[in-house]
Order: structure tokens, then C-alpha cells, then sequence
């Protein structure tokens, strides 16, 4: 059982079972198409290393058998590839750990395709990175099958190739679907946020307290962004409500609704409000130097 000292910000893009399944299955071609893994993402969870022993055996007796490599050629190149690129996303990324560079745990890799004349403008746009990852990259895998199914007349690779490219769409899907209902959580906060600081009061429906009785409220430890970087990246996204992957535009649109909804919020002391607006002010500061480095 993982010791999170921290807890996850927002709702998590899994389904138990389901996502552990796709996140299998899609992985040996998301290490093809993307760079730059978080290490949680590729942590080496006992599935992995079964597929990737099972794979290097398989590599081993298509190669040793008599015959198998006409028939096993290329499944067994693309396992044997996936191994690889999979063994040295992981170390760049335990590096990156180590440094406390590291990405957050959903971080899934920039694509390649991100790289290419015509497609770099896509790069830090949530709608053009969406349509790469949940329509383009598994249409490629697709492509990729029918391609040797057809002009190779290769049986098990093509086969195989359908699955994962299934795989890929759905676990991609699931991200997105689970984005688009964290971003309509969101614009409540900001509807409510707008319609306290229209009003300049409370809900009505809200008495005021009075203070008589109340335990004094837990001061939140001070922030610095000269600690952790990962833990201090998880610290600011939770304060100001975001959901991986992190992004400055949503920052700074989470920091000015939370900041109107704290100034017209009349249960709260000055002193409160000032430590407050203080965290607020740290963590968009954060995710800006960030963007800027």
C-alpha cells in the first residue's frame, strides 16, 4: 500500500480492474509514441515485470527455435522494443525522481507527433494534445496493422496491434471523459464564486457564525518553492484546485475566482483571509516560474 503523505488532488482517471487492464495493454505503444513519463506512471508494478520476462523469453525462443522467426518475427521486434524503450523511459524517469524534477503521477509523456512542422502549435493546447492522444495515435496503431496485415500478410503482430490500438483509445477516452467532468466541477466553483461576489454577501440561506464555540482553525503550514518540487507541485495544485496534467492558463483562472470567492467571504477573520490569499498568491507564483523554466 502506497504511504501518500499527500493526498491526490481531484477526481483520479481510473476504474478499478478496467484501467489497470487498458493501462497494461496501451502502455507497449505509448512508449513508441511519447517521451518524457512521470514516474508513477511507469512505476514497475509486478505486471509489468511478468510482461516484460515473458516477453524476453518469447524473444529467446523465436530466435533459438528452428523456424519461429518466420512467423514471429515481428511480434516479437515489437515486444522486444517495447522492453527497451519501456527499461529506459523508467530510468530517465527515476532519474528525474531523484532530482525532484519529476513529473506528476498522470503524467503520460509529450508525443512525438508534437514535434513534427505543422503539428508543434499543438504543443501546450489541451484540444489539439486531446485530439492527438484519443484519435491520431490510435488511428496510427490501426494503420499500422492493416499495413502488415495487408501488404506483409503478418498474422500475429497485426492482430495484437488492434487490441492495443482499442486499448489506447479507451484509456485515452477515459482521461478525457474524466477531464470534462473535473472542468464542469470547476465552473460551478467559478458560477458560485461569481454570482457571492455579485451579490457581496453570502448565501442567504447561510447564517453567518457567530464564532461562540468554534475551535480555532488549523493553520496551514508555510509554503516554499525552494523544497520538494514534487511535493510542493502537489501542495499548490491542491490549493488551487487543479487536476492533472497542470496547466498555468488553469492556474491563473482557479487563482482569480478563488480570490474574488475569499474576498466577499464574511466567515472568515482578516488574519485568516491574509494566510489565505498568501497560499494562493505562492502557488500561482509556483506554476509561473514553472511555465517560465
Amino acid at each position: 500500500m502506497k504511504d501518500r503523505q499527500i493526498p491526490a488532488t481531484g477526481p483520479q482517471p481510473r476504474i478499478p480492474i478496467v484501467s489497470a487492464v487498458l493501462h497494461w495493454l496501451a502502455v507497449p505503444a505509448i512508449v513508441y509514441f511519447r517521451s518524457g513519463f512521470g514516474f508513477s506512471f511507469l512505476s514497475p508494478k509486478s505486471v509489468f515485470l511478468a510482461f516484460s520476462w515473458a516477453a524476453l523469453l518469447f524473444t529467446a525462443y523465436v530466435w533459438l527455435q528452428e523456424g519461429a522467426w518466420r512467423y514471429f518475427w515481428a511480434l516479437s521486434s515489437f515486444f522486444t522494443g517495447a522492453v527497451i524503450l519501456y527499461a529506459f523511459h523508467l530510468s530517465v524517469a527515476f532519474v528525474s525522481e531523484t532530482r525532484k524534477t519529476g513529473k506528476h503521477d498522470f503524467y503520460s509523456g509529450a508525443s512525438h507527433l508534437l514535434r513534427v512542422p505543422g503539428l508543434k502549435e499543438s504543443l501546450g493546447n489541451p484540444r489539439g494534445e486531446v485530439i492527438i492522444h484519443l484519435w491520431i495515435e490510435p488511428a496510427l496503431v490501426l494503420a499500422a496493422s492493416t499495413v502488415l496485415r495487408v501488404i506483409f500478410a503478418e498474422r500475429f503482430l497485426s492482430q495484437w496491434l488492434v487490441v492495443v490500438g482499442i486499448a489506447l483509445w479507451l484509456k485515452e477516452f477515459l482521461n478525457y471523459w474524466y477531464q470534462l467532468r473535473h472542468r464542469k466541477k470547476q465552473e460551478d466553483v467559478f458560477e458560485d464564486a461569481e454570482e457571492a461576489t455579485e451579490s457581496g454577501t453570502v448565501s442567504p440561506q447561510v447564517e453567518a457564525p457567530t464564532g461562540k464555540g468554534r475551535r480555532p482553525r488549523a493553520k496551514r503550514p508555510r509554503l516554499h518553492d525552494d523544497g520538494d518540487q514534487g511535493s510542493n507541485e502537489r501542495l499548490f495544485a491542491e490549493i488551487l484546485r487543479l487536476m492533472p496534467p497542470y496547466r498555468l492558463e488553469q492556474a491563473e483562472d482557479n487563482y482569480r475566482a478563488l480570490t474574488e470567492a475569499l474576498r466577499v467571504d464574511q466567515n472568515l477573520s482578516p488574519e485568516e483571509k491574509s494566510q489565505m490569499l498568501e497560499d494562493l498568491t505562492a502557488a500561482v507564483d509556483f506554476f509561473r516560474k514553472q511555465s517560465r523554466g
